[in-house]
């Protein structure tokens, strides 16, 4: 019977994998301290997601190994039909069908290959590939070239996904555990997740409470290269209105555009968000507002005392 080794990949990655479950409030808590403490949080991602891909490649080698074991030299097919055939599947054995023939299930609809055309694909990709090698004289190394196959596929879907699930999730979370921090209400002194209506045509991040109305607030974790979508979100945001980004190239124009429409911005990397944010908003609302904490020690102690709710929604998949 062809053994998945499911038991071993999940302990791998639930005992090796600092963000396992990056929805989980113990992942963002995490990455919220060392955000708030003016750190690159990718440094964090990185290497978790290395983690996450060498323990998959690892998991993949058993699992060729397993059924060459089971199935001879027939693996690829005979495992492509197990895989097609078992009724309930994990989330690993739905990637690993499409990993097998070198594809994420993303890019599988985009090139309009369903679940059922699988296994003409695997015969077709077979044939293609043993013109190749035997050609080169290389036939014999087929199944090595395989399996990197299919780990450059997993690769992809694992970054893809951990890229896209992490930041939405932090830039979810990050204001509202900065606002609470600094003594404001979700729902009475701040909103999160503004939807476009007849006043405003665009999305926003959150909007607080001053004694004038709302200013709105804008999260962009973004890098240097990207500060296009920084100066976007200029725009978005209106008077005395916020935005909380990583870091932009020593040659941006981002705070003269800035300046001009009265915009804070708010740089994260080798900074104290809290503390500007915190400045910023003292002088435009009328209710009392909790001074930020400054040191390590401090921020970790206010991030782990928040409640359960803030790190809380509803999970859509990337």
């Amino acid at each position: 019977m062809m053994e998945y080794n499911l038991d071993n990949y999940q302990r791998w990655l639930v005992n090796n994998v600092t963000l396992t479950d990056a929805y989980s409030t113990t992942s963002l808590r995490t990455l919220t301290i060392h955000i708030m403490m003016g750190r690159n949080y990718r440094l964090i991602t990185e290497n978790n997601t290395k983690s996450k891909l060498l323990f998959t490649y690892l998991w993949l080698t058993d699992i060729v190994n397993n059924a060459k074991r089971e199935f001879g030299e027939n693996w690829k097919t005979e495992l492509m039909a197990h895989l097609i055939a078992m009724r309930r599947k994990t989330d690993a054995q739905k990637n690993l069908m499409f990993w097998l023939v070198g594809l994420t299930a993303k890019t599988s609809v985009n090139l309009g290959i369903s679940k059922d055309d699988l296994p003409d694909v695997i015969q077709n990709l077979m044939r293609h590939i043993e013109q190749l090698f035997v050609v080169e004289g290389r036939g014999g190394d087929i199944d090595n070239a395989w399996l990197l196959m299919m780990a450059g596929s997993a690769t992809l879907n694992i970054r893809g996904s951990d890229k896209s699930k992490v930041g939405k999730q932090i830039e979810r979370v990050l204001i509202r555990a900065i606002l609470t921090i600094l003594g404001l209400q979700e729902n009475t002194h701040f909103w999160t997740n503004i939807q476009r209506d007849l006043e405003v045509d665009r999305e926003s991040d959150a909007e607080i409470l001053t004694q004038r109305g709302r200013i709105r607030m804008e999260v962009g974790l973004i890098a240097a290269g990207n500060q296009e979508v920084t100066e976007d979100k200029i725009g978005r945001v209106g008077r005395n209105g916020i935005i909380l980004f990583d870091k932009v190239g020593s040659r941006t124009r981002i705070y003269g555009t800035a300046a001009n429409h009265n915009v804070k911005l708010v740089q994260i990397r080798n900074n104290q968000p809290l503390v500007e944010i915190y400045r910023h908003i003292l002088q435009l609302v009328n209710y009392p507002l909790t001074a930020p904490p400054t040191t390590e020690e401090e921020v970790t102690a206010r991030v782990n005392a928040l409640p359960e709710s803030v790190f809380t929604f509803e999970r859509t998949e990337a």
